[in-house]
């Protein structure tokens, strides 16, 4: 392309000196295009960048994107135009063969950490190269021949856009690259400030930049993690995803998201005057498959935060125990994770509690849960037989035949029957004549072991997809308090 040595910028030639001054390249990347492009073709280059560049800004005002009017843009613009021009001297993207080049990757760093969308980005990077080849062609037209100027225009549209593709390409590779990487270190500070909020220290008066949470307002907290069914390679932005959605879902600010010993860790915030946040809500929000969710119970302050935080850390000590429900409410669960905190006692105490009734055959598994409805719901024949679509005489029938197997009236020690079979719904291995240690020699749900992502204020989309996945959630299955 020899049409390259012809290009020159307005007015004398520069100097090095000159070039050296007006550059917004660094000398590196000066000298290495000096070497394969030349003195004045490099000139050309940095003086009609800033041209560029202006163009650019107003072909984004005009489509409502916001405009770039910083040093980085400038930088941008002329790095990303000298790379072009030496890849069409060498050939193709030979310039990109090793990568995205520093002198564009501190650059895409900059944007990241300052919040420029990925849209945003996109959207200049294919402007500025449309402009340039705009700029370029117009130029190769005063200095071609007409001979020449087909196959010379053929030659450069053919060498742009195989450096279009491949330069896109890198730059989008390399801002989730360095989008993960702010968000390792923004977790690393976020969940220093936390634990300390948590072991009691008052939140840092100038934590607002890493932790813009309003402290004053009500707070949630979660705990997710995954069972043996479940793997994505995608797991960091699903639950990231997830977590925004719910956001949306209860109306929260924000929701900031980190990982913790393998585990996954929500907190949604909300305003002061906010309703009570609905945590029962989450169970019917779609979760990535295989993802297991506790959920605390809300609070407000800083007082309150830290007992939604221990509570969801409770809450999430089921995953050491083989549960059916995919998502658990502290509110609803709290007592029967104090009790599983002694797995021998526990099973001991179902034993005692429940007698015959603990047995394995379907017909007593029926009738436990007949019963446990029974207790939870007031004694009340006819909302149970409503729920379980049955005849009221059934249902007087089944209590009746719990007495039998317990070798007392069910309303004798109505309470500690009632937690025995709300133990066994929810761990049903105690019902076992003698169960290994649980949960100590009972493995927890696998979890994934990469970095999950912090998520800032996230958009708060309320998307509901419907049902959760999987075996379904505590509240969805159960029976709701009955009316006798």
């Amino acid at each position: 392309m020899k049409w390259l040595d012809k290009l020159r910028p307005t007015g004398e030639p520069w100097s090095l000196q000159e070039l050296m001054a007006v550059s917004a390249s660094s000398p590196r990347l000066l000298v290495e295009a000096i070497e394969v492009l030349g003195m004045q073709p490099v000139a050309w280059v940095v003086e009609t960048s800033a041209e560029i560049n202006a163009a650019v800004d107003e072909r984004e005002r005009r489509r409502g994107f916001p405009t770039s009017q910083t040093g980085r843009s400038k930088r941008a613009t002329e790095r990303a135009f000298l790379m072009l021009l030496m890849s069409m001297r060498g050939g193709g993207s030979s310039y990109l063969s090793d990568g995205l080049p520093d002198e564009l990757r501190s650059i895409v760093r900059a944007d990241v950490r300052h919040g420029i969308a990925l849209e945003v980005l996109m959207n200049r990077v294919w402007t500025v190269h449309s402009v340039a080849k705009e700029t370029l062609t117009e130029s190769v037209r005063a200095e071609v021949s007409p001979e020449e100027l087909i196959d010379v225009l053929a030659a450069i549209n053919e060498a742009a856009f195989d450096f279009a593709n491949v330069f896109v390409r890198l730059v989008a590779a390399s801002y989730e690259e360095e989008q993960r990487a702010w968000r390792r270190r923004r977790s690393g500070e976020q969940r220093e400030i936390v634990e300390r909020v948590i072991a009691g220290h008052e939140p840092p008066e100038a934590c607002d930049a890493t932790l813009p949470v309003l402290w004053g307002g009500l707070h949630l907290c979660g705990v997710a993690w995954l069972d043996e069914t479940g793997h994505s390679e995608y797991i960091e932005r699903e639950l990231a995803d997830f977590g925004a959605r719910a956001a949306g879902l209860l109306d929260a600010v924000g929701v900031f998201v980190h990982e913790s010993q393998g585990l996954t860790h929500f907190w949604w915030n909300f305003d002061a005057a906010a309703p009570w946040p609905d945590a029962g809500s989450l169970e019917h929000l779609e979760r990535p498959p295989g993802v297991r969710l506790a959920v605390g119970s809300a609070g407000r302050g800083v007082d309150g935060f830290r007992e939604s935080y221990h509570a969801a850390e409770q809450t999430a000590t089921l995953r050491h125990w083989p549960t059916p429900y995919d998502v658990v409410i502290a509110d609803d669960v709290a007592h029967l994770t104090m009790l599983l905190a002694d797995p021998d006692a526990a099973w001991r105490f179902v034993r005692r509690e429940l007698r015959a009734l603990a047995g394995a055959e379907t017909r007593i598994a029926e009738i436990r849960e007949t019963v446990r409805l029974y207790l939870s719901g007031g004694n009340s024949r006819i909302a149970v037989a409503k729920a379980l679509h049955l005849a009221p005489n059934t249902i007087a029938y089944r209590v009746g035949q719990a007495g039998e197997l317990l070798g007392r009236s069910v309303g004798d020690r109505p309470t500690q029957v009632l937690l025995a079979l709300q133990l066994v719904d929810l761990v049903p291995s105690l019902l076992a004549e003698r169960p290994e240690r649980l949960p100590a020699s009972h493995p927890p749900a696998r979890t994934n072991q990469r970095q999950h992502v912090p998520v800032d204020r996230l958009p708060l989309e309320a998307v509901l997809r419907g049902a959760g996945t999987g075996a379904g959630s505590l509240v969805g299955q159960r029976a709701a308090n009955f009316a006798p």
